[in-house]
């Protein structure tokens, strides 16, 4: 009788333990202020400021280096490198916010880069660009899309790649169809660009022969769910056991 009253007791604590945490978590991210209203109206708000998180809630994108889960990020065929349509001038800007951000790679102007395993890039900035022979927009601003001509592959004469990492270190790569490893740069900014060039015109009526594309980043931590999700399973993990051991030792201490 004495042992199941005891291990009574120890379960009674953890889950008041428990209840303790949850209530003063909730507590803290309540305000000080606001009017008194009954006992039972606060313990519902109390409840209700708090969302369940678990292993599949997208993790609140606070800053540019915000970690992410899998599933908020997006994943890109490598045959987009391959374009058939390319846009005269194109300029995205971004905030952290909703910014779009993709694991495994990414691809440019028949350029890949691949990004490193549990990592993702946030992007800030990317650019499209049809350039001509001087380095200079073939067409306008707000000439939209532009189909490149059939069978103009032979004429690439020249692609470079250009990776600059916020340290300052620049890395360049020359030649076609190539896979740029990004360096596991956690939490630090990135920029590429590539710049294809041919020795003839590539759309049709026009003095265009460079395509440019860039784009600029952050790589953040990836991972397969939400950590704090499975925070409270941990927590259980580890204190039942610790129940159970107690239970175990005191039955064979009173019996003795």
């Amino acid at each position: 009788m004495r042992v199941s009253a005891l291990f009574l007791v120890l379960l009674v604590t953890l889950i008041m333990v428990e209840l303790s945490q949850t209530a003063r978590g909730v507590r803290g991210g309540r305000s000080r202020g606001g009017s008194r209203g009954s006992s039972r109206s606060r313990s519902r708000t109390r409840a209700s400021s708090k969302p369940t998180i678990t292993k599949y809630t997208p993790i609140p994108a606070t800053s540019v280096r915000s970690p992410v889960i899998v599933k908020q990020t997006r994943l890109l065929s490598r045959s987009s490198t391959f374009k058939k349509v390319v846009a005269a001038y194109l300029v995205h800007r971004y905030v952290f916010s909703n910014a779009p951000v993709y694991r495994f790679g990414y691809p440019l102007y028949r350029s890949y880069v691949a990004i490193p395993k549990n990592r993702a890039v946030r992007l800030s900035h990317d650019e499209e660009k049809l350039l001509d022979d001087q380095g200079d927009l073939c067409l306008g601003k707000l000439a939209g899309n532009r189909t490149l001509e059939e069978g103009i592959d032979k004429n690439l004469i020249e692609l470079n790649t250009t990776v600059k990492y916020n340290d300052g270190t620049t890395v360049r790569l020359h030649g076609f169809d190539n896979t740029i490893s990004l360096e596991d740069i956690k939490d630090q900014d990135f920029e590429i660009t590539t710049l294809a060039r041919y020795n003839t015109s590539i759309v049709t009526g026009t003095t265009c022969t460079q395509i440019e594309m860039s784009v600029q980043g952050t790589m953040v931590t990836m991972y397969e769910t939400n950590p704090n999700g499975a925070r409270l399973l941990i927590i259980n993990n580890k204190l039942f056991p610790l129940v159970f051991s107690l239970f175990a030792f005191f039955n064979i201490f009173l019996t003795s």
